[in-house]
Order: C-alpha cells, then sequence, then structure tokens
C-alpha cells in the first residue's frame, strides 16, 4: 500500500538554552558514513571495502537569520565544544505529528556571512565539528554518537561495544 512522504512541518532550534524560532530557518544535519579499508584479495573479483569499526568526521551547518553576538562568540572557542545545539522538528507521517530531536556538540569551526543587500535577510551559517550526536525519533534513541568515548549506536545496537572491552575503557 502506497504511503505519503514524511514532511518536516516545522523546526526550532535551542543554542545556549535560548531559542531562535524564526531565526534559525535551515540546519543540515551530519552524514555519518562508517570509515572502511580497500582491501584487495586473491581470488576475489574485486576490491573489497572493509569497516573498521570508525567514523568520517561528522559535520553539520545551521543558517541563522542574524548576527548573534552570542552564537558568533562560539567560533573557534575551545569552550564551544560543551555548548549544546538542539533541532527539534515537526514530522508529518501522514497520520500523527511525529518528534524528532538532535543533540549535536562539538567545534564550532566557521561562519559566514550573507551577501550585504538591501531588503535581504541577514544570514550567518555556522559549520560545526560534530563530537557528539543524538538523532531521537519520538523519544527512541536511533543513532548515538560520542567520538571521545568510543560510542557509536544505532537503533540501541553499540556497534564498537566489543573494541572498548578490548582496549579496557
Amino acid at each position: 500500500m502506497a504511503k505519503l512522504p514524511t514532511i518536516v512541518n516545522d523546526i526550532n532550534c535551542f543554542i545556549q538554552e535560548t531559542s531562535f524560532a524564526g531565526l534559525a530557518n535551515k540546519a543540515t544535519l551530519p552524514k555519518v558514513v562508517t570509515k572502511t579499508v580497500d582491501m584487495v584479495l586473491a581470488g576475489v573479483a574485486g576490491d573489497i571495502e572493509r569497516d573498521i569499526g570508525k567514523l568520517e568526521k561528522l559535520e553539520s551547518d545551521i543558517t541563522i537569520s542574524d548576527y548573534s553576538p552570542m552564537v558568533l562568540g562560539l567560533i573557534g572557542s575551545r569552550a564551544s565544544r560543551e555548548e549544546t545545539l538542539t533541532l527539534r522538528g515537526a514530522l508529518d507521517v501522514g497520520d500523527k505529528i511525529s518528534t524528532l530531536v538532535v543533540n549535536m556538540q562539538g567545534y564550532w569551526k566557521s561562519v559566514e556571512f550573507n551577501d550585504l543587500e538591501p531588503e535581504k535577510e541577514a544570514t550567518t551559517k555556522f559549520s560545526i565539528a560534530v563530537e557528539v550526536y543524538t538523532f531521537e525519533l519520538d523519544g527512541k534513541e536511533i543513532i548515538h554518537i560520542d567520538k571521545m568515548n568510543n560510542i557509536f549506536r544505532i537503533n540501541g545496537v553499540d556497534r564498537n561495544k566489543e573494541t572498548r572491552t578490548a582496549l579496557a575503557q
């Protein structure tokens, strides 16, 4: 049976526990990519990618229609790693509204200003090197990554538990 696609009905963003409703209108979530090495094996018809239990770097962008001194102050600050960026979304899944909650922590590494033009929004696009990432749907954790503590969970399955055990972590 056909089903309607999920639509992002609305979003809100919180930085330093301050709501940016109406100002933070676009965010790019990190692309989660497992790190692999290419293996050339005798008797095999081609190269094989082998997972090595690590992740590529996680990056996120958020665009804010404001020149917020509070958020601009995060750029290049080592303390920015301790700040939690929370994105909340209302998802229209066809027959109900689901709740999306994304929490991210990491190094706020850059800001890009838009062109200054009359009658245009004053936007700032921030890039974050994400170190802790949690993606929840309707209160259920779907993805949790904590790079510094070597944690990578998908749907409750900890992909790095055995590695941490082997390393006595």
